[in-house]
C-alpha cells in the first residue's frame, strides 16, 4: 500500500521534472520602420521611432537618407533580412502572380531584443545600407 508521503513525493517530483521542460515563448513585435520614421528620413541625426514595452526608447540614426543604425537603452540590436514582408500597415489582397514577382526582394530589419521580447523594425532596401552584415531572419 502506498502511503500519503510517498504519493505526494512522486507528484512533486513529476511536476518538477515536467516544469523544467517548459520554455517560455518570447513576444515578437514586427513594426513598419518606414512608417515609424516618416519624414525624419530626410533629416540627418538620431530620431526616436518607438518606445518598447519596458519603456525603452528606440532611436534610428539617419545619414544621407539612410538608416545607419538603431539603438535602445538596455537592449541588444542585430541586423536581419527577410524575403517575407513581416510588417504591413494596410491589409489587402496579394495575388499569387504578384508574390512570384517579388520573390527576390529583401526587407531589412533591426532586431531589438532582451530576455522577454523581440522587436523588429522593418525597412525597404532603399532605406538602409545593404552590405554583407545582414543575417537571414529565422522566425
Amino acid at each position: 500500500m502506498i502511503n500519503r508521503r510517498l504519493a505526494l513525493g512522486l507528484i512533486a517530483t513529476a511536476t518538477t521534472i515536467d516544469a523544467s521542460r517548459i520554455a517560455f515563448a518570447k513576444e515578437k513585435h514586427h513594426l513598419n520602420g518606414r512608417d515609424l520614421l516618416g519624414e525624419k528620413i530626410k533629416k540627418n541625426g538620431k530620431h526616436k521611432i518607438h518606445t518598447t514595452g519596458k519603456k525603452a526608447d528606440v532611436f534610428a540614426e539617419v545619414s544621407n537618407g539612410k538608416v545607419t543604425s538603431v539603438t535602445a537603452a538596455g537592449m541588444q540590436v542585430k541586423k536581419v533580412r527577410s524575403r517575407q514582408k513581416l510588417a504591413d500597415t494596410t491589409p489587402g489582397i496579394t495575388l499569387a502572380s504578384m508574390q512570384l514577382a517579388q520573390a527576390d526582394i529583401y526587407y531589412y530589419g533591426y532586431w531589438v531584443y532582451d530576455d522577454l521580447t523581440d522587436y523588429y523594425y522593418w525597412f525597404p532596401a532603399e532605406y538602409v545600407i545593404v552590405d554583407s552584415s545582414w543575417i537571414d531572419y529565422v522566425g
